[in-house]
């Protein structure tokens, strides 16, 4: 129901990318076009004086003015040059190449002005005019000018039309290249979409290697992409085995709980105590249920981060030993001593309940895999303002390969699936212990036992008593 949106997202992308690489492509060709239009501008104009001031020396040197009187310039110029204009002070001699030239911009122009289609009248503004100026001796200036909208300036209009088509045509061009390019760039795409659904096909969730080039640009996200596909089948493999495991644990307090119930519908209605003592064993199998289910819960809140703490100050080795006195009669059933030494005043801020079920979870895992006639040994001391506890037993141990995985949400060992549990108890442990901003780490050995070891952050004498609620 969300993919068709989606889609349109997507497709709607597509066509802002395309648009997108059609103006870059347009403004960098019309950026270059700009460019080369201003150096053409430059090369005629460069051209065209140089022509105005190559035929006035040539002029000058046929007069010979530099030897004789500067007023006596002859009245015919070349022509290249519209006017020649001989300034001496306040006296200025005039000499043109056509009749019907006005007389009247030239009058009032700068004798030192000169540039490039200049404007007599407003020499500041853009013109036609073409103008050179040379200072002979101290006082003498000669000017020559001449009018270009016959020659450079159309020029130049015909390169600016040019380039306006050019800019037009180039739209054409750089939108099928925008095309062209956008299709290149989802190519590797396109192979990964085809891989991918190659790849759900198939029961085992391997990348076919038919369409990856060894090496490639996508060989990364090829490699991710196996990562992920395997880590959700081994999830996959986890979630069945765990969900046998709660079947199976769930099974037997719901049989007999069941059987309770049948047993007091048979049984004599006149006889209470059989009743009460149904509903007795039905409360305790309903208690197991409830027990087991809230610690499902219970992992759920520590892995979503949204663990409700109520610290308060807390003596560890008080708390371990009412823990272990819980567990003295379980540890005796399976002919196990537990000890438990350290030192009494190490005080951590810990929500005490939540406390309690990780030395029970870690208590409860030393009994139920330990050996016959084995011990547990619990031990506290002070290192570096922090509280050490130690959990170490003599018991089946752990492998190397499972170390890594023990805190892994259901995962159980291969030689742990004899015991009854959920495969929750070490990762609640672990989101506890972290929670409270500590540490837990194991060490272990098969068949010589293990050893798990947490770090919890002492309080200052100030803070004792305090209660703080936290997430």
């Amino acid at each position: 129901m969300f993919s068709e949106p989606s889609n349109m997202r997507i497709l709607l992308s597509g066509k802002y990318r395309i648009l997108l690489l059609f103006f870059l492509l347009w403004f960098f060709t019309g950026l270059l076009l700009f460019i080369n239009t201003l150096f053409l501008k430059s090369n005629i104009q460069h051209q065209q004086l140089q022509n105005v001031e190559r035929a006035l020396n040539n002029y000058l040197e046929t007069m010979n003015t530099l030897s004789s009187s500067p007023f006596s310039l002859h009245n015919r110029v070349p022509h290249e040059i519209d006017f020649i204009r001989l300034i001496r002070g306040k006296n200025q001699l005039l000499v043109t190449g056509g009749s019907n030239m006005a007389f009247t911009g030239l009058v009032g122009l700068d004798p030192t002005a000169k540039g490039a289609w200049v404007d007599l009248l407003h020499p500041d503004e853009d013109g036609s005019w073409l103008l050179v100026s040379k200072r002979l001796g101290n006082e003498d200036i000669i000017q020559a000018g001449r009018d270009d909208s016959s020659t450079g300036i159309p020029i130049y209009r015909k390169t600016v039309a040019d380039s306006y088509r050019i800019l037009f045509y180039a739209a054409l061009i750089c939108f099928c290249l925008a095309l062209f390019f956008s299709h290149m760039m989802r190519a590797p795409l396109r192979i990964l979409q085809r891989t991918i659904k190659q790849t759900l096909k198939q029961k085992n969730l391997l990348l076919s290697h038919d369409e990856r080039e060894e090496g490639g640009d996508l060989q990364p996200i090829y490699q991710l992409l196996e990562q992920i596909f395997y880590q959700n089948r081994q999830l996959i493999i986890e979630m069945q085995g765990a969900l046998d495991n709660v079947a199976h644990d769930l099974r037997t307090p719901m049989t007999r709980l069941r059987a309770a119930a049948e047993y007091a519908l048979q049984s004599d209605a006149a006889d209470p105590q059989s009743y009460r003592s149904a509903l007795s064993d039905c409360l305790e199998e309903s208690e197991r249920v409830l027990s087991m289910l809230k610690v499902m819960m219970s992992v759920a809140e520590a892995e979503a981060g949204t663990m409700r703490l109520e610290r308060q100050s807390v003596d560890v080795i008080e708390t371990l030993k009412d823990v272990a006195g819980l567990y003295q009669y379980v540890a005796e059933e399976e002919l196990i001593t537990i000890s438990c030494e350290g030192p009494e005043g190490l005080i951590v801020s810990a929500d005490k309940t939540r406390l309690s079920q990780v030395w029970a979870n870690l208590l409860d895992n030393g009994i139920k895999y330990g050996n016959e006639s084995g011990k547990v040994e619990i031990t506290v001391e002070k290192v570096n303002n922090q509280a050490v506890i130690r959990f170490c037993d003599d018991g089946i141990g752990i492998s190397d390969t499972e170390i890594n995985r023990i805190w892994d949400r259901l995962y159980r060992g291969d030689r742990s699936r004899t015991k009854q549990g959920l495969g929750l108890g070490l990762n609640y442990v672990k989101a506890v212990v972290e929670a409270h901003g500590g540490q837990v780490l194991v060490t272990s050995k098969v068949r010589k036992g293990s050893c798990f070891e947490i770090h919890f952050p002492l309080i200052s004498s100030a803070s004792i008593g305090k209660t703080e609620i936290t997430d």
